[in-house]
């Protein structure tokens, strides 16, 4: 009996305890929901952060952004105006065909005879400096004869332009204004893949419009300029957006948004694809853009492309040479400063000035941040030997005028740019870039003019062209032969092809 009773205390105390536990293992489990939810917002980082966890304060950001976006509105008087038509018919009604395109309206109807027609257009800009210089894109204001400035504050001013580079899209422009809020210059060098930006301008004449996405690449070519180094992003910018600037989490200026795609090379509609320039090229154009009204660079005369790995298994193999880096020249300008100094086509550029060069494009860079005839010292690898060389460089402005000039008088020549498209034969090693297989015939295309209608039908960098206009096309000559017989205004038919297929294109000639 005495037995029992000690094993009913036993197991009493025993439920007891596992009662307990599980309560406390209960409230255990609660907690942490209780503490989430009650938790103050004081525990979430400020905005901006460095090192910032989850997403930041995107309403602070406008708010310290907004005041210093302002609204621009251009007029042009004569035969740019004229240029407003719509000669596309697959455009939807009132959409403009053109990529950089930021037009509200169509040249003003009704003009009388005899009299100019007017072209209204408008976009973004920012202020850097608080006495009234403001930053957007050349196309914003390019030959306009009025500009106006709308301020935050609903102020309109008149602006004068002080600067302008076609290359690389950039104006500078100033208000009769002091004591304006302004935007700080970021680093577009340390932005990286993934990090937050917002968009702010006037898209569709909606002012003061705020989009919000990630850097989706860098180095981004969308035109022929070999200046190109573009930020993507999948930030919404639309027509209006252009000159308006593109900041980080901390409202620092990382870009001006320039230009979209809407389709790709088949026609496809595609979305959340925007470009902005980085504003560290800005940055580096702003003083002779304040003092001179241009931007002077310098110029080697060399056509440059990135040393693959096949180039590097070669040089390691004839000449016992390891390349780490380094840009190939394919080509030399005859009566040009590399010429002068020696420079052949083959030859490896691995230094310039002491600075190890990584690519193609570290050379296009290097050498257009520094002035025309500025002497500079290359450390080039010639066959298995390394070599220095001192090369006073050119003026690239010049250079390109005379490129584009000269024989374009006569019009025979330029119809290969007249479409907006350069090409290039295809080589093993231009298959091997552009991953185009052998039983496809034909000029690959290396860039786009982003005003073209070719750019707004899709043709891109990469695509081959295999046909023009019913005539096949084989090589270069046979493109520019077949182009020079096409003039402004009339239709042309491209057969373009990639390794998924081939497709017909169709668009006006520019």
């Amino acid at each position: 009996m005495k037995f029992a009773k000690a094993l009913m205390v036993i197991g009493l105390g025993s439920l007891l305890f596992l009662v307990g536990f599980g309560v406390a293992q209960l409230r255990d489990v609660s907690a942490p929901v209780a503490r989430a939810v009650t938790a103050s917002p004081a525990a979430m980082p400020p905005a901006g952060a460095p090192g910032l966890v989850g997403s930041p304060s995107f309403a602070d950001i406008a708010e310290k952004v907004n005041p210093a976006v302002v609204s621009i509105t251009a007029i042009s008087v004569g035969d740019k105006a004229s240029e407003g038509g719509d000669d596309n018919q697959d455009q939807s009604p009132g959409m403009p065909q053109d990529p950089f395109e930021f037009f509200f309206g169509r040249p003003h109807p009704g003009m009388p005879r005899g009299q100019k027609p007017v072209q209204e257009a408008g976009g973004s800009g920012f202020i850097y400096s608080s006495d009234g210089y403001i930053l957007t894109n050349n196309h914003v204001v390019d030959s306009a004869t009025k500009v106006t400035v709308k301020l935050n504050d609903d102020r309109e001013l008149p602006a004068k332009i002080v600067g302008t580079d076609k290359e690389t899209d950039v104006a500078l422009i100033k208000v009769d204004a002091t004591g304006l809020p302004t935007l700080p210059l970021g680093d577009s060098d340390a932005i990286r893949q993934g990090d937050w930006v917002m968009a702010v301008g006037n898209p569709l004449n909606y002012n003061h419009t705020v989009t919000v996405g990630v850097i989706s690449a860098k180095g981004r070519r969308i035109s022929n300029s070999s200046l190109d180094d573009f930020l993507q992003t999948d930030a919404a910018i639309n027509f209006g957006n252009s000159g308006g600037p593109l900041v980080n989490a901390r409202g620092e200026v990382v870009g001006i948004n320039t230009a979209i795609t809407r389709n790709d090379y088949m026609g496809r509609m595609v979305e959340g694809i925007g470009f902005a320039i980085p504003i560290n090229l800005v940055r580096g154009e702003l003083e002779q853009l304040k003092t001179t009204g241009k931007v002077a660079r310098g110029w080697l005369g060399v056509a440059v492309a990135s040393v693959d790995p096949d180039a590097r298994s070669y040089y390691k193999s004839k000449f016992g040479v390891t390349v780490d880096g380094g840009a190939l020249i394919q080509n030399v300008t005859d009566n040009s400063p590399s010429a002068k100094a020696g420079l052949l086509k083959g030859d490896i550029i691995l230094e310039i000035d002491g600075v190890k060069i990584k690519g193609s494009q570290d050379v296009v860079r290097k050498i257009a941040g520094m002035p025309p005839g500025k002497a500079v010292s290359l450390v080039v690898l010639k066959g298995g030997d390394r070599k220095t060389y001192r090369v006073t460089l050119g003026d690239r402005g010049k250079s390109l005028t005379a490129d584009e000039g000269g024989s374009n008088q006569k019009q025979s020549e330029g119809k290969e740019t007249q479409l907006g498209i350069r090409v290039q034969n295809l080589t093993q090693q231009v298959r091997s870039m552009y991953r185009i297989p052998d039983d496809i015939s034909g000029v690959v295309v290396v860039s786009v003019e982003p005003k073209s209608n070719a750019f707004s039908k899709g043709i891109r960098e990469g695509l081959v062209i295999s046909e023009l206009n019913g005539q096949p096309v084989k090589n270069v000559e046979d493109f520019k032969k077949a182009a020079a017989s096409v003039k402004s205004g009339e239709p042309v038919s491209i057969y373009v092809q990639d390794g998924q297929g081939g497709t017909y294109l169709y668009f006006k000639a520019d």
